[in-house]
């Protein structure tokens, strides 16, 4: 079988994966509801996902049927109603609906896209979280602007009108109030037992407000906030204690949301004390949840694995472990699902090399992982020539211990083999043991070797270790990957004649930061990447620009590093032959990044390409989109590294 169809054999494959989400435990524990979502979508379609519910005894029924997206399910803590969000009634607005005997029936009158919901301790209510039209969604989930129904025409931008909202939803009468702030807009809320609600706010409505959000407690009665933190840094997750007394957030740097990586802070609401929970087994926690006023389940990352257990507010860890996997429905956030009564065990989901994401569940007294879900079983077995994955240890320039991944093909010949760089996003993310790491498989099985780098800043090395880029973009951090690239070397695999570099993201503007100022790599594909750090400031949706420069483009100092480390300014001499891929409506980095280095190296006589898709955000979603990006790349690397097919 030739090179191109492994290519279009691995791409179906993948996108005939599953991803489990959003565990959601029934009262007595027995059981959960689960999301399950296909990998792509078509065009003008939403993603088809359905919920499931799994008994812990093996049972396993689909209770969501559609049309368009079924999500996000909670079950009620006082019975087995399910409530869940769907967009069955107008596509790409989710609206609110309870499952209830088998009879799904929508509930209440929501004038946004509903993102996250909880049910009240009585199950008389649920709050939900809904956008309002014309905001944007997050780079993690690709950053276009939200929309429903007639077209925008024209599409107004403006801070006073849109927001995120609290809303009230009797359950029975479906009676819907309004019960958050009037002036803020609300990113996440907790509502505890006690009805201490307490939520992360921002004055900006925008993408760049969320940068900007502070700890709050809402009065539902007055609708009024009071403060309880505000921070310099990215906030996530707040939550208050069984009691109240306590109020538990994660604090740090981050450069999307979704992705902040850190310590655990607990603020008590009477005394005004803040601390922080110092433990290195907990010191890049992505999510977390109380067990009771003394303790909290945790998960996070480690290097390039999951780490996961109870913690106590003094810092001491009652237990942990830590697997070379990701735990968790996805690379960005790791996470376990306690039962209701925090005694029996924990749900999560769970993916790593070789092995393709499924839920699996743990009794807190049994060392091991029972599977639960059956969803990729046969694609995994269909993977006869998976790669030989394995960690790469290096020093950077200044001796900075670093970690990531190669991917080997599995039928490679003897000797050097022509290597991708393929550099991660984020920055505040990492190559991690999963299923299919970095993305790359499709390039392993083109026959490539591929290396995953991780560098200064990313997540799972700790707080200090997260910061080491801030104020230096493209500077040490490019760095650590050129020694990681010698190491690829002197390990004999990589051919030094035949590097090529590719990324997405940050990892698109590495890669143009490469072309520009390197002629090691023999060819490059930009995905969805930065070159000018000072038009992508005033273009694009959020405020990364201001921290990774170091602080405010307004401040000279900071100002002249967004100017001195954009690609397009250094463009003096490029050689690098640049396939440039992006999506057209994509408002992290938007459209006029790739346009603009596409011109530039035009004008400089280098061999480029640029490919647009339509309908597309931060990330390719659509089946033909995906595979099409796929055949582009491999067919450019294999023209200017000499791959023969």
């Amino acid at each position: 079988m030739g090179g191109m169809d492994k290519l279009a054999l691995a791409v179906d494959r993948l996108d005939r994966l599953k991803f489990p989400s959003d565990i959601s435990f029934e009262k007595e524990g027995r059981a959960f509801a689960a999301a399950i979502r296909p990998a792509t979508r078509e065009p003008r379609e939403s993603y088809a996902s359905r919920i499931w519910r799994y008994g812990l005894d093996g049972s396993a029924i689909q209770i969501t049927h559609g049309p368009n997206g079924d999500y996000t399910p909670h079950y009620s803590p006082v019975d087995g109603r399910l409530a869940f969000t769907s967009d069955r009634t107008v596509r790409g607005k989710a609206d609110l609906f309870i499952l209830d005997d088998n009879v799904v029936r929508p509930l209440g009158d929501i004038p946004g896209t509903i993102e996250d919901l909880r049910w009240t301790s009585d199950g008389r209510a649920i709050v939900v979280l809904a956008a309002d039209r014309g905001l944007d969604g997050g780079a993690t989930n690709g950053a276009k602007r939200l929309g429903w129904g007639d077209e925008e025409d024209p599409a107004v931008d403006n801070p006073k009108v849109a927001r995120r909202r609290l809303f009230r939803i009797d359950t029975e009468s479906g009676s819907t109030v309004e019960v958050g702030p009037a002036d803020v807009s609300v990113w996440e809320f907790d509502l505890p037992r006690n009805g201490a609600v307490v939520a992360l706010v921002s004055d900006d409505p925008s993408e760049r407000g969320w940068y900007h959000t502070r700890v709050v407690r809402i009065d539902f009665t007055t609708r009024a906030t009071t403060l309880l933190h505000r921070s310099s840094w990215q906030l996530l997750s707040p939550s208050a204690s069984p009691s109240g007394k306590y109020v538990a957030f994660l604090e740090g740097w981050s450069s999307d949301r979704g992705l902040v990586a850190s310590e655990i802070r607990v603020l008590d609401v009477i005394t005004g004390n803040l601390s922080t929970i110092a433990a290195a087994e907990a010191s890049d926690v992505t999510s977390f949840q109380w067990l009771d006023d003394e303790s909290l389940w945790f998960a996070g990352w480690s290097r390039i694995g999951a780490i996961y257990g109870v913690v106590k507010t003094d810092g001491t860890v009652l237990w942990s472990r830590f697997e070379e996997a990701i735990v968790g429905s996805n690379s960005f956030s790791a996470q376990v699902s306690p039962t209701p009564d925090n005694k029996t065990g924990y749900a999560a989901v769970r993916e790593t090399a070789g092995e393709p994401p499924e839920i699996v569940f743990r009794s807190l007294s049994d060392q091991g992982w029972k599977r639960i879900t059956n969803l990729n079983a046969a694609v995994s077995s269909e993977f006869n020539d998976y790669p030989e994955v394995c960690s790469l240890r290096w020093q950077g320039r200044d001796g900075l211990e670093l970690e990531g991944l190669v991917l080997l093909p599995r039928d490679r010949q003897p000797g050097r083999l022509p290597t991708i760089v393929d550099i991660h996003g984020g920055p505040s993310w990492a190559a991690k043991y999963a299923y299919n790491p970095g993305y790359a498989l499709p390039f392993t099985a083109a026959g490539y070797a591929v290396f995953l780098p991780n560098y200064r800043g990313n997540t799972g090395w700790g707080q200090k270790f997260a910061r080491l880029n801030i104020g230096d973009p493209a500077g040490a951090e490019f760095e650590d990957i050129l020694a990681g690239i010698d190491r690829c070397l002197a390990e004999g695999f990589s051919d030094p004649a035949r590097l090529g570099v590719t990324g997405a993201s940050y990892g698109g503007y590495m890669t143009a930061w490469a072309v520009a100022t390197t002629d090691c790599f023999k060819a490059a594909v930009m995905v969805s990447g930065i070159s000018n750090q000072v038009s992508s400031h005033y273009s694009c949706n959020h405020d990364f620009h201001n921290y990774i420069n170091g602080g405010p483009l307004t401040d000279k100092r900071n100002f002249h590093i967004a100017v001195s480390r954009s690609p397009l300014m250094r463009l003096e001499k490029p050689t690098t032959p640049t396939l440039i891929l992006h999506g057209a409506e994509d408002r992290c980095t938007p459209l006029g990044q790739a346009q603009e280095f596409y011109a530039a190296l035009q004008e400089r006589g280098v061999e480029t390409e640029l490919v647009v898709y339509p309908r597309e955000g931060h990330g390719f979603q659509e089946r033909a989109h995906r595979l099409d990006a796929w055949q582009r790349s491999v067919a450019w690397f294999d023209r200017h590294l000499g791959m023969e097919r």
